[in-house]
């Protein structure tokens, strides 16, 4: 099972999603992270994983990436509206939640503002509320340098954000190995693979136009008030994190942790940020088990 789809929503944007995985498996709603699209998700790592473990993979793209239109002006608790439409259309009472780094505060927010509809979230390596200039502590230099800047006025991000997806698109395979002089050793290992490598260039390659504006109004949001609170969440949330991560430091896992009712987190000595590619499999069992019936936090 593999598609690509196109929903016109009610408000006029496009929202561009995949399917992958069994047809009449467990739902699961995926969103990429900051930059990237539902490629990042559907086909560069989850489509085996998927199929093993009996689930229907919806990963889709927020605004302004991949197939998704821009949405001027959004809110972050926008992408609930956006995900209880598409969940309409799909026909799904109930689902999963996963976000991935810049996804999770969307994920965060399906699950503060969609109710029963979510029926537990995970958070890969995910951002947590980045208002404070401490939440850039230990970021690799890009990163805190668009979050600076965002943090002052979006507007003051765009232009950083711009060069950035016009270097990726033109030449995304020399501009992630540059990348790599700023990442842990077992995010170099990972990026190192050619077929690894290879995908995220051909992500990065099929980018739209507006991939700097939406990475520029994406971190302008995660610098702003996210219009929901952690404890609004009542669902198990599992957190899975690297403790080598220098996109999303590991400070971000224990501030979530710490504001949720339902955590679990999970800690991986020695691994960065990409440690989707490698755990998919195990994050995925994770979040189609049974919720536990107490809140825990390990």
């Amino acid at each position: 099972m593999s598609s690509h789809q196109v929903l016109r929503l009610r408000r006029g944007f496009d929202l561009g999603y995949d399917e992958v995985g069994d047809p009449a498996g467990q739902a699961v709603i995926a969103f990429h992270g900051t930059p990237g699209s539902r490629l990042q998700v559907a086909q560069q790592i989850s489509d085996q994983p998927a199929r093993d473990a009996g689930v229907r993979l919806i990963a889709i793209d927020r605004p302004g990436y991949g197939a998704s239109s821009f949405q001027p002006n959004r809110r972050l608790t926008d992408v609930a509206l956006d995900v209880a439409e598409l969940a309409d259309h799909l026909e799904l009472e109930q689902f999963t939640v996963v976000g991935i780094s810049g996804g999770g505060p969307h994920a965060l927010a399906c699950g503060a503002l969609l109710g029963d509809r979510v029926r537990r979230l995970a958070i890969v390596s995910g951002l947590g509320p980045a208002r404070q200039k401490s939440s850039t502590r230990q970021m690799m230099a890009t990163n805190r340098l668009l979050f600076a800047l965002a943090r002052r006025r979006t507007w003051l991000a765009r232009p950083v954000a711009a060069a950035m997806a016009t270097t990726l698109r033109r030449a995304p395979v020399p501009t992630l190995k540059a990348m790599l002089r700023q990442m842990p050793p077992r995010d170099v290992a990972v990026l190192s693979t050619p077929e690894i490598l290879a995908a995220f260039a051909d992500d990065a390659r099929q980018s739209p136009r507006t991939l700097g504006r939406a990475i520029a109004q994406d971190v302008g949001l995660f610098t702003r008030e996210w219009g929901f609170s952690l404890d609004a969440i009542r669902v198990p949330v599992d957190l899975f994190h690297g403790d080598a991560d220098v996109n999303v430091p590991p400070h971000h896992v224990d501030v979530l942790a710490a504001g949720l009712p339902q955590a679990t987190v999970h800690r991986y000595p020695g691994e960065g940020h990409l440690l989707v590619v490698d755990r998919l499999g195990e994050i995925i069992a994770a979040v189609t088990a049974p919720p536990p019936e107490t809140p825990t936090r390990q």
